[in-house]
């Protein structure tokens, strides 16, 4: 129903944008990702507290990823966008220490696949209040449905001298979350920037922080590379789940107009 209520949303807003005749950009990202730490508790009210981490206790490699936005721009200062950021890390390797995650025992010294997908689709609106020849200051607000998962599959060895069992379990969460939308650019040239730009918030039932930090150039008047680094961090503690999670980005990009 959430993901309806956004399309929708989207929709109208990409419409009313249209007829405005405002100026269409395609922003396409790609490029490489890498874990940093990501603690797990499930559920998150576990007693006694029992935390692991999927890249200390399994383990992951560099993997590619790929991002979209589509923009609209109004009169230079105000900036209608929708992103579609789909997002899954697979971390695999033996098991370094015993683990519980959803109520399964996951026993140390088997082979022990994480599945970690935190999908993730944005509308925003950013209004630029300075946009001068040598910089863009850029505030705005962001709502994003995150459509998160936790598989795990290993063996559960537990059982009083039986072979191990197959197990696996999961953790799936669909929920909304209003974010703060930024951007600031330093134009050192009449065709290149360097900028700083995302979305992030804190609050006392967690935190999220997603921020562009790089280069972009115009190659034509309608169509741009853009070069430079993605931090993704943010998590939730509740009794669900406690989950904290830092992901790194080396980013390669195109931005073009329509």
């Amino acid at each position: 129903m959430k993901k309806r209520v956004f399309i929708l949303c989207a929709g109208v807003v990409l419409f009313c944008a249209g007829v405005c005749n405002a100026e269409f950009w395609a922003d396409l990202e790609t490029g490489l990702n890498f874990s940093g730490y990501n603690d797990v508790r499930v559920p998150g009210n576990l007693n006694p507290p029992a935390i692991f981490s999927l890249q200390k206790d399994i383990g992951s490699k560099a993997s590619l990823f790929f991002r979209a936005r589509f923009s609209y721009s109004f009169s230079k200062q105000h900036t209608l966008s929708i992103l579609l950021a789909p997002f899954t890390k697979t971390y695999k390797g033996d098991l370094k220490q015993p683990l519980l995650f959803a109520g399964k025992n996951f026993s140390q010294g088997y082979e022990t696949t994480g599945k970690y997908t935190f999908n993730s689709w944005r509308l925003s609106y950013r209004w630029d209040f300075v946009n001068s020849d040598n910089f863009i200051i850029g505030i705005g607000l962001t709502g994003k449905i995150r459509d998160a998962e936790i598989y795990m599959k290993g063996k559960d060895a537990s059982g009083g001298g039986l072979p191990a069992m197959e197990v696996e379990a999961s953790k799936k969460n669909v929920g909304f979350v209003p974010l703060i939308n930024f951007l600031l650019a330093w134009k050192f040239t009449r065709c290149m920037d360097l900028r700083i730009e995302g979305d992030a918030l804190a609050a006392p039932q967690g935190r999220a922080e997603d921020i562009f930090a790089g280069w972009t150039g115009f190659i034509t008047d309608k169509l741009k590379v853009k070069l430079g680094y993605r931090l993704l961090e943010g998590g939730a503690d509740n009794d669900e789940v406690y989950n904290f999670a830092m992901f790194h980005y080396i980013v390669f990009g195109i931005m073009f107009t329509i």
